[in-house]
């Protein structure tokens, strides 16, 4: 199995608050459609940038910058950790 996709998985299983999984998967679906496409190939399917890159018609370089460009507003639309 993927590292990332493994990593992606546990995450979710680790995360037990249903709270933070709706909030999650809401953030997801808030994404514009080209940022969600490659953040769910990449994390959920586990495809290299230039796998993904070939499937969207977007070069390497594209699909890492909508990568960052889709974690970052995920981080920023989740809400913080009860730590």
């Amino acid at each position: 199995m993927n590292r990332q996709r493994a990593s992606s998985r546990r995450f979710l299983r680790r995360s037990a608050a249903p709270d933070q999984k709706r909030a999650l998967a809401r953030a997801i679906l808030q994404l514009p459609a080209d940022l969600r496409d490659v953040f769910l190939l990449h994390r959920m399917t586990g495809l290299s940038f230039e796998e993904i890159g070939q499937q969207l018609g977007i070069e390497r370089t594209g699909v890492q910058a909508y990568l960052a460009e889709a974690l970052a507003r995920i981080v920023c639309a989740a809400p913080p950790d009860d730590v």
